[in-house]
This record gives C-alpha cells, sequence and structure tokens, in this order.
C-alpha cells in the first residue's frame, strides 16, 4: 500500500476507533453511575397513588381532594400535585416550596429514573376525569444508605469529558507526534542543521511506535536528504579549504622562480651591462627551466585540486597492469638518475588486467616509482613485482638509504619535499600525493615499510572489482 494510501487508511480507522470509544465509554458511564446512583431495591409508598386519584373530585373545574386523605399526606410528609394535560399545576397539597408549578416533557422522568438527583421520590398517574387528563403526582422525602450525593449524579458527564479528552490527547499524540518530529527536522534542515531533531520529545525510540511506522517510508527520505546535505555541505567546506590552500600554495610556489626570472630579466634589460650571446643564452635556460617548473607546478596543482574534490573524470578501461608497469619501468630507465642503479622486473602471471584509467594510473606509478630512483645513491638495486592472489599487489622495493618513521609520515603529504626551488627544480612536492590521490580514486591503498639503511617497500593494492 503506498504512502497516501496508508495515510488516508490510518486517519479513517483511527477517527472510526475513536467515535467506538467514545460510544462504549458513553454506555458504561451511564450504566456505572446507574448502577450506584440508582436505588436497586423496589420503593414501597406508604400511600396508594391510585386510591388518592379516587379521593379526588372534579367540579366545575375545581379540583378537592378528601380530608382524610390530606391528612395521611401530611403525616407520611408527602406532598401531592395535579397537572393539567400542559404541565401546569392544578391543585397541590403539602407541596415544598421550592417545587416548581410547571414540568417540561421528561422532567418527571428523570426525576423518578433519578430519585437522589433531588432528594426524593415520585410517582406518577394519568387519568381522565370529566373529559379532562390529568396529571397526578406523589412525592415523598428520598431516604436512602447510598453514599453518593446528587452531585455525584453529574460526575458522569464529567467523567464522559475525562475520558474524553484522554482518549483525544491519545490518538492526538499518535497521530500528531510523527508529524511535528518531521517538522522539527524539516525547520533543523531549513537553519542548516543537518541533523534529526534531538530534543527530548522526541527520543529515537519512539520511532518504532505505529505512528512512526505509518511514516516510515517519509522518514528514511528525510534521513536520505539529510546526509545528501550533510555531504554537501562538508563537500562545499572542503572544496573552499582546498580553494584557499590552492591559492597559497600557488603564491608560495611560484615566488621563489618568479624571483629568479625577474632577477635576470633585471640583468637582461641594466644599461650597465652588455651581455655576450652566450651569456645571454645561459640566462635563457634558467629562465625556461623556471618557467617550466612552473607549468609543471601548475598543472599539478590543478590535478591534485581535482583528485581531492573527486572532480577527475576518470574513465576506466580494462588495462594489462604487467604490460603498464613494463613500460613505465623503461621510460624511468632513461632517466639520468638511473643510470648506476640496478632494476629487476618480476610477475607471477604474463597478463593481469584490471579497470584503470591508464594514463593516470602509469602517472601514479611513475611518481612511486620516481621517488625510488631520485631518493637513492648510485648502486641501489631496486625491484618491481606485480603478483595477483586475489586482489593485484604491485611492489616497489629498493635497498637503499630508507626512511625515518616522520618521513613516512609525511611522505604523502603535498609540499612535502628536501629541497626548494631555487636549489632542484625536479620537484614540486606534490608527487607522492597525487600518487595516492590516483590510487584511492580507483579504489586502492599503500602501504609503506621502511627502516633506516635497509631501504624502503612501497606496496600498491588495487581491488579487482
Amino acid at each position: 500500500m503506498k504512502l497516501k494510501q496508508r495515510i488516508a487508511f490510518h486517519f479513517f480507522s483511527r477517527t472510526i476507533l475513536l467515535i467506538v470509544i467514545c460510544i462504549v465509554l458513553f454506555l458504561f458511564s451511564i450504566l456505572f453511575f446507574d448502577f450506584f446512583l440508582n436505588d436497586k431495591k423496589p420503593h414501597r409508598s406508604p400511600l396508594s397513588l391510585s386510591s388518592v386519584v379516587r379521593q379526588t373530585t372534579l367540579t366545575d373545574r375545581n379540583i378537592s381532594v378528601d380530608e382524610d386523605m390530606t391528612a395521611h399526606l401530611k403525616k407520611n410528609h408527602m406532598w401531592l400535585q395535579i397537572l393539567d394535560e400542559n404541565g401546569n399545576e392544578l391543585y397541590s397539597y403539602n407541596k415544598p416550596s421550592h417545587f416548581p408549578k410547571h414540568y417540561i416533557p421528561g422532567e418527571l422522568v428523570s426525576d423518578y429514573l433519578y430519585p437522589a438527583k433531588k432528594g426524593f421520590h415520585l410517582s406518577t398517574w394519568f387519568d381522565t376525569k370529566d373529559s379532562q387528563t390529568l396529571t397526578w403526582i406523589l412525592g415523598e422525602p428520598f431516604q436512602s444508605d447510598n453514599p453518593f450525593l446528587y452531585w455525584t449524579n453529574q460526575l458522569w458527564i464529567l467523567s464522559i469529558i475525562i475520558m474524553g479528552m484522554a482518549v483525544a490527547l491519545y490518538f492526538g499524540k499518535q497521530l500528531g507526534a510523527p508529524l511535528l518530529y518531521i517538522v522539527s527536522w524539516i525547520e533543523n534542515l531549513s537553519i542548516g542543521r543537518y541533523a534529526e531533531p534531538a530534543s527530548s520529545s522526541f527520543i529515537p525510540k519512539k520511532k518504532k511506535k505505529p505512528g512512526y511506522r505509518l511514516y516510515q517510508e517519509l522518514m528514511n527520505a528525510m534521513s536520505n536528504l539529510t546526509l545528501i546535505l550533510q555531504k554537501n555541505k562538508t563537500e562545499s567546506e572542503q572544496l573552499e579549504r582546498t580553494r584557499e590552500e590552492w591559492m597559497t600554495g600557488v603564491s608560495h610556489d611560484l615566488k621563489t622562480p618568479l624571483s629568479v626570472i625577474k632577477g635576470y630579466t633585471i640583468l637582461l634589460s641594466s644599461e650597465k651591462h652588455e651581455w655576450n650571446h652566450e651569456k645571454v643564452q645561459d640566462f635563457a635556460n634558467i629562465m625556461n627551466e623556471r618557467v617550466e617548473y612552473m607549468e609543471e607546478l601548475i598543472e599539478e596543482f590543478n590535478l591534485t585540486f581535482r583528485l581531492k574534490n573527486d572532480a577527475l573524470p576518470i574513465k576506466k578501461e580494462k588495462t594489462d597492469i604487467v604490460g603498464l608497469l613494463r613500460k613505465t619501468l623503461e621510460h624511468l630507465k632513461s632517466l639520468p638518475e638511473s643510470q648506476e642503479k640496478t632494476f629487476q622486473f618480476q610477475t607471477n602471471q604474463s597478463g593481469i588486467f584490471a579497470d584503470i584509467d591508464e594514463t593516470y594510473m602509469q602517472r601514479a606509478l611513475e611518481n612511486l616509482l620516481a621517488n625510488s630512483i631520485k631518493h637513492n645513491p648510485d648502486g641501489t638495486a631496486i625491484t618491481v613485482s606485480v603478483l595477483q592472489d586475489g586482489p593485484i599487489s604491485i611492489l616497489i622495493e629498493d635497498n637503499g638509504i630508507g626512511m625515518e618513521k616522520e618521513t613516512m609520515a609525511h611522505l604523502f603529504d603535498r609540499y612535502y619535499r628536501g629541497t626548494d626551488a631555487s636549489s632542484d627544480t625536479s620537484g614540486t612536492g606534490l608527487g607522492m600525493a597525487i600518487a595516492k590521490q590516483i590510487i584511492v580514486a580507483h579504489g586502492g591503498h599503500i602501504e609503506m615499510f621502511s627502516e633506516p639503511g635497509r631501504g624502503t617497500r612501497m606496496k600498491v593494492v588495487l581491488q579487482t572489482r
């Protein structure tokens, strides 16, 4: 059943149930108070009302009652009223002063059914004398050991109101609490508080109740929306921090090469010196190196910025890792730093395939291999292995100088390098950070093992699926 249909059925069924409960409470209260307030023993009057009727005469519309009968009424503290067909009093004897001279329909029935209500018993008789319909009312004081008094008779009305309010509050809470919870949740979202309400009025265990289960689909949608907004907020804050870091990093790292270029342009434009062609060519080569460095730096800044914010369009295709690693290693062997080092490549399979972006994965592997090549002395042996036993493992091992724990802890931090741009333009301090980001973007991770003087072992683990 869809959410709209469930809500409609829920409200309709609860309304019917509420009406039924009110009817049951009403009937129960009537029976309950009728049991306590009604005199269950048959009332026996010391004087028969039929005898009073027989002793009543109507002459010329004047009513009279036998004197012996009236004396008997007075002796037993009883009173008599005779009414016409409209309920108006035509005759009375020994009637209490507060009694009415006119009765409305139903009033006599109420007084008869509930003698404790006004403190007396009433008996009525209907007859016709001289073509006139008359009503005889014979009353006597009510005597009973019932502990309830008149005001107790009114409690059934109050009890119905109280019980009705209790039932209404129960159903109102059952139906309204989830809606109030959702409204509170929406208010939190509207003010940028992306979390479920934490107020004590809406404790989580209440969501297990039927009213909350009714809105389970809406609750799930709200929860998903909250998570999405939380994620968007986190990404927005991260993007802002990354942008600031990017601007700070670019401005900081460009100052040194720019100052070098500026210094040479000042020298070349100075009228105090005349430079020969060979010297000008040297200056131009140095400036060109710095320009290339700046281009590389900006390109790597852009790449790490996009990787950090998941904005890099990685296009995965089935690629042979063994072939890719062979090609990468052959390319790096041609570097000047590689000439006095030995390399070994090994694998347990001729072809190991994985879904990767070949261009970016090659860049990551180049950065990892280049780190091992550039930061180890001549004579270092570097072994590259690619194995598959479940996940794919790429191992880069060397017997070089190794690393301290502090160096390992910061190896994949951005801008971490041993030299600055003025003395070595071969690195930007972003290569290892970019390598790790690319590996993580492919669902993999990097493990490091190193000790000073005992070499370094890097392990890249890629999942096949």
